[in-house]
This record gives structure tokens, C-alpha cells and sequence, in this order.
């Protein structure tokens, strides 16, 4: 598989035909610094002074780089093919050998990171819950026992999958039916909310615990909070 820029990325890039390899490797080494730690407006500020170019020009070459990287790893390119890429938006030789390291240094962590993205795993969406006391039975009348029942509300995304013949005979429908209603942009919060909903599924998950275990998934969904603010998780999401 072909990566074909479109011609607003290869202008953006054209700054690095311009000029040396080491420019081309120090605009490597501020990708992987975007990529790790997010934008650092002062290193980019140097760049644009060192090349006497605008700021915007840097930070769009460094985005370009960014998309072109994140794509290569989104379809797992070969190196004949990542070559190949270059080749089309202009890369000489000695720069795709440049440019294909960089893709291998970040290669690992962002197809992981990718594939995360691409699963369809249940979402949280709302909770309910109430607690309920038992304070006395047939068996014991001194025994209280409290308990709490919770509903779990997740939402899962559908799978639209259809086959192309499918969607030909839509296009076809469509393109055929003169009488098609515009499409409304105002539309209400409730509305947008719906819309939103229907592309999803929506199931209803009830549990009843004890204290002890509430506690106990307190404590775990307290660490996974903390878990989720670390450098490592803010690391991959800046990256994508």
C-alpha cells in the first residue's frame, strides 16, 4: 500500500527539500519530541528563527511529519512501501533512509496505541444505585445486613459492516430519489444526543455487593484513576 499526500501536505513538507539532511534529521528529532511530550512552542520558535522561515511553517511540517508517520503505522507498511511514499511526495534517497528510522523508532508505540483505538469496547454512559438493609430474617432477628444494588448503564458502538453491493444500491437509491430532504444544521442538544445514542447500544449491567467488595472496587477503580494520569498513558495520548 501507496501513502498519497494530498498536495497542501507536500507543500508543507517542500521545506525540507530546501535544505540539508541534518535539517530534515533535527525536524525528526522535534516529531518524536511532539509525539512524546506535545507541542514545545519554544523549540519550534528556534527552528523558524534558525531557517528564517514563519512559525506556522514549522509546525505544519512537523504535523505532516506527524501524519505521515501515524499513517504508515495505521496500514503496518513495508519498507518498500514507506520508500515508495517518500519517493511520491519527493524524499530523495538519503532522506527516506532518515525518515525510515524515524518510523521504526515510534513504529511499536503507535501501532499499539492504534489498535487500542480500534477496538469497540463498552464505554460508561450513566449509574444508579441504591442501598438496601436486611434486618431481620426467620432464621436470626439480630442480623442486619446491608447491601448495595447498582445499575451499570454501558454503551457499546454497532457494527455498521455492509457490503459493497449494499452500498451501491444505496448510492444508486439515493442519486435515483429527486425528492431529498435538506439536511437541518440547527438542530437541538436532545437531538444531537439521539442521534449519538443510535449509533450505539445501550445495556443495563445490575450488581449487588456487600460492603467489603464495594470497598474493594472502590480501591481498584481508584488505582485504575491513577493509572490513567501517569506520564506513560499521557505520553500515548498526545501522540494521537
Amino acid at each position: 500500500m501507496i501513502i498519497f499526500l494530498s498536495e497542501l501536505q507536500k507543500e508543507h513538507l517542500n521545506l525540507l527539500h530546501k535544505h540539508s539532511t541534518q535539517v530534515l534529521i533535527d525536524f525528526c528529532k522535534l516529531t518524536i519530541d511532539y509525539l512524546n511530550n506535545g507541542v514545545d512552542q519554544k523549540k519550534h520558535n528556534i527552528a523558524a528563527e534558525k531557517l528564517n522561515v514563519p512559525l506556522m511553517a514549522v509546525q505544519n511540517l512537523v504535523h505532516a511529519l506527524v501524519y505521515l508517520i501515524i499513517e504508515a503505522c495505521k496500514h503496518n507498511l513495508s519498507e518498500s512501501d514507506f520508500k515508495s511514499s517518500l519517493a511520491l511526495a519527493g524524499f530523495s534517497t538519503e532522506q527516506q533512509e532518515i525518515l525510515l528510522k524515524l518510523y521504526y523508532t515510534k513504529k511499536i508505540e503507535l501501532s499499539s496505541a492504534l489498535n487500542l483505538l480500534q477496538q469497540k469496547d463498552p464505554t460508561y454512559q450513566d449509574f444508579s444505585w441504591r442501598f438496601e438493609v436486611q434486618i431481620a430474617s426467620r432464621n436470626t432477628s439480630e442480623e442486619i445486613k446491608p447491601m448495595v444494588a447498582m445499575d451499570f448503564v454501558l454503551m457499546t458502538p454497532k457494527n455498521f459492516g455492509q457490503s459493497k453491493e449494499d452500498k451501491l444500491d444505496k448510492l444508486n437509491s439515493t442519486s435515483n430519489n429527486k425528492n431529498v430532504s435538506p439536511i437541518h444544521i440547527n438542530t437541538t442538544v436532545q437531538d444531537a444526543k439521539a442521534a449519538s445514542h443510535c449509533q450505539n447500544i445501550i445495556n443495563h449491567h445490575l450488581l449487588q455487593c456487600d460492603l467489603s467488595n464495594l470497598i474493594h472496587m472502590t480501591n481498584v477503580l481508584d488505582q485504575a484513576l491513577k493509572e490513567s494520569k501517569s506520564q506513560h498513558v499521557r505520553r500515548v495520548q498526545r501522540a494521537l
